[in-house]
């Protein structure tokens, strides 16, 4: 199985660094490297990319506030000399957290982690799919349809899931994020902190809101490009 990574770092001689250990590797495949977010984000348009290493702060923006712009996320290794940064990686679902100047042996270790995850992943997405989910609700489990699915509401401590053909919402103590990791990102996607939609159910798309049926729920700035750039797809 090969892997291919990325590495997003604003400092050259860590780049440098990190190239070297991937040539040591022969499941590495380095796609790119880059200096910081802006240049690397053109590479998720036009390549499959598996795995990223990223510095959390560079000169251009925050590695952690460009991994949340992304649609389909990669596995992500955080490479960074601050350790304080360490809980927001993993709550990130980060593989793993190497802190400069990284050591071979860590390196490999991480990377390592990073093809279990991989492998796992890939054989799950060779398995039927599933078009359904259980949500816990009050007093039962539900089982909702993903073609039932209008929009998930996103609230402080629960998430309503608005259907097509139901007038009350199911209500679960699940957060957003949850179902944003578990929806298929095929036909799920985010368009506000507050919302994620079924792309199916799409009818309109303006610059600052988006109309499923009679429903027209924001779409903010933060979402708005991956939103613009799935759409373009299907023109």
């Amino acid at each position: 199985m090969r892997i291919n990574c990325l590495l997003i770092d604003d400092d050259p001689s860590v780049l440098d660094l990190l190239e070297a250990f991937i040539e040591k590797i022969p499941y590495l495949n380095l796609v790119a490297r880059c200096e910081g977010p802006l240049e690397a984000f053109p590479y998720f348009e036009k390549e499959q990319i598996d795995l990223v290493l990223l510095d959390i702060r560079m000169p251009d923006g925050s590695g952690t506030q460009f991994l949340k712009t992304l649609h389909k996320k990669p596995a992500v290794i955080f490479v960074t000399a601050h350790n304080e940064y360490a809980v927001e990686g993993f709550e990130l679902d980060a593989i793993d957290y190497l802190l400069k100047p990284v050591l071979f042996n860590r390196f490999m270790a991480a990377v390592n982690k990073a093809y279990e995850h991989i492998s796992y992943r890939r054989t799950r997405s060779l398995l039927k799919k599933d078009d359904f989910l259980f949500i816990k609700t009050a007093h039962k489990i539900q089982k909702i349809f993903y073609s039932d699915i209008l929009y998930l509401e996103g609230l402080k401590d629960y998430t309503k899931i608005h259907l097509v053909d139901s007038k009350k919402p199911f209500v679960t103590l699940q957060s957003l994020k949850y179902f944003e990791s578990r929806l298929p990102h095929e036909d799920f996607i985010r368009i506000h902190r507050s919302y994620i939609i079924s792309l199916r159910k799409v009818d309109t798309v303006s610059r600052k809101a988006v109309l499923l049926g009679e429903t027209e729920l924001p779409c903010s700035e933060h979402y708005r490009n991956m939103l613009y750039s799935i759409i373009g797809e299907k023109l």
